[in-house]
């Protein structure tokens, strides 16, 4: 009996500390959506990675154009020969201009690929550098966790964007 008591002492003890330290964390909320919009460096560098985007799209463009009039060239010819063809060789032809399909396909995904990941890069350092500040603001203030205004229903606590900005440098 003695041993019980002190067991459920042990957890009420436990549950209660456990519930003081929850309440007592310090969160706050940012809007790393108005920082975006507004930090010169960032929109630069979304600037440098629309136009990058563009002209990879430009170069890939002509090698894309390329294939699709090999491919309708083949075809035409492939379709006018057909009369004089085995069956052999004109079910090759149908599966080589299959492939040939398939291949711009899979050209036109990677090229998009190759794109977002160059776009990406570009966007990546002015990303982190802003997560760095909201870090570094929310150590300094002494906040356990920070959320993104833009996925809070109600954000009535302390909004620290303004400090981010600062240590932004705007």
């Amino acid at each position: 009996m003695k041993r019980l008591k002190t067991l459920l002492l042990a957890i009420i003890l436990f549950v209660g500390g456990t519930s003081l330290a929850t309440a007592q964390a310090k969160v706050a909320h940012v809007n790393t959506q108005e920082i975006l919009g507004t930090f010169s460096e960032f929109l630069t560098a979304q600037e440098q990675a629309k136009k990058l985007g563009e002209s990879m799209r430009k170069t890939d463009e002509v090698q894309f154009n390329d294939m699709v009039k090999s491919l309708e060239e083949t075809a035409a010819r492939y379709q006018q020969e057909a009369g004089t063809q085995t069956k052999e060789v004109n079910d090759r032809r149908v599966q080589e201009v299959e492939q040939m399909r398939a291949s711009i396909a899979e050209f036109q995904q990677q090229s998009q690929t190759k794109i977002q990941q160059a776009q990406m890069e570009k966007m990546q350092p002015i990303q982190k550098k802003v997560m760095d500040a909201i870090n570094k603001v929310a150590t300094t203030l002494g906040f356990q966790y920070v959320l993104d205004r833009a996925s809070l229903v109600v954000a009535n606590g302390t909004d620290i964007t303004a400090e981010v900005k600062k240590e932004l440098g705007y």
